[in-house]
């Protein structure tokens, strides 16, 4: 090999290499995961995207909504309509097999994108998938996205729900509204307008969460984030921690609990007269009010804990 030709490849490669740690330094400065940031690759326009199918189904004798797509912005909408829709929609044109289809098992509806593409999520061509669910339905929802994020459009009623993401953020722009939720992104943010649940699980690898009003009782985890609450009210108790970020509490007027809080490295700050452990200020317990009391326990191995109402 010339030497003319090894300097042009390590002249590819160093650029490569700046444009990589570009999108670093910019995930790093404006708070952004993986998902949101290599988005950047799907050369999209939302607004010349195209209808690729349409379907409506019944969800009579139905009591659970399957969907699974691998690379696509899934919407979802609540909807004054009878009928389950699904959109599909994408700004080139796809096969038929690319195609999503609607299956029918026991009493499960499962969407699901046809085709695969082999290729990365570059040449994703700005996919979009939109399930309109009727108002009247009430019972599960079940949504698989490997790379893509998840968005509700509205408030939504429902029995059970569960969203994992792999790569992608989950935003909820209305009031969710169930007896059971489990949020789950593996690379990206969970932020959430208001969740009411009887029992909730929110877990993050590698972002962050904000739930701006919460009710229920549950478990929130971020492995490395920051984890933000606004508590509406809290049923027993919530656990919240983050390996490496900090965790904000905002606990409502009026509301008595017991709180439990640790940090291996940071402190603990509150506008309540808690009781520390050590001069560290890193280990915390206090009780609040007159009773019943709900359990407030917050952990963080790198990060500091702030409560405060």
């Amino acid at each position: 090999m010339n030497r003319s030709l090894i300097k042009i490849l390590i002249g590819i490669w160093l650029a490569i290499a700046v444009v990589l740690t570009g999108f670093l330094a910019y995930a790093i400065h404006y708070n952004k995961s993986a998902g949101d940031v290599f988005s950047f690759f799907k050369w999209r326009d939302v607004s010349a995207s195209t209808v690729q199918k349409d379907e409506n189904i019944s969800l009579d004798n139905f009591n659970k909504i399957n969907v699974d797509f691998s690379s696509s912005d899934i919407i979802v909408q609540t909807t004054d309509e009878p009928n389950l829709r699904v959109i599909q929609k994408a700004t080139s044109k796809l096969s038929e097999e690319e195609k999503f289809t609607i299956n029918k098992e026991n009493d499960n509806i499962i969407i699901k994108r046809g085709t695969f593409r082999s290729v990365f999520r570059i040449f994703d061509f700005g996919e979009k998938i939109e399930v309109y669910i009727p108002k009247t339905y009430t019972k599960d929802l079940d949504i698989q996205s490997s790379s893509g994020n998840v968005i509700f459009n509205s408030d939504i009623d429902l029995n059970n729900l569960s969203c994992t993401i792999g790569s992608g953020s989950l935003q909820s722009k209305g009031n969710v509204n169930v007896n059971v939720a489990n949020l789950k992104a593996n690379s990206g943010n969970i932020s959430v307008k208001s969740l009411s649940s009887k029992s909730y699980k929110v877990n993050t690898s590698s972002s962050n969460i904000a739930v701006d009003s919460l009710s229920g009782s549950g478990d929130a985890a971020a492995s490395s984030g920051n984890v933000k609450i606004n508590y509406k009210d809290i049923s027993e108790y919530s656990n919240v921690s983050s390996h490496s970020g900090d965790v904000d509490l905002v606990v409502p007027n009026g509301l008595s609990f017991q709180f439990n809080g640790r940090c291996s490295s940071g402190d603990i700050r509150s506008s309540f007269d808690l009781n520390y452990k050590n001069k560290k200020r890193n280990e915390a317990t206090g009780q609040v009010g007159n009773g019943p009391y709900k359990k407030i326990n917050a952990s963080t191995n790198s990060g500091n804990i702030d409560i405060s109402n």
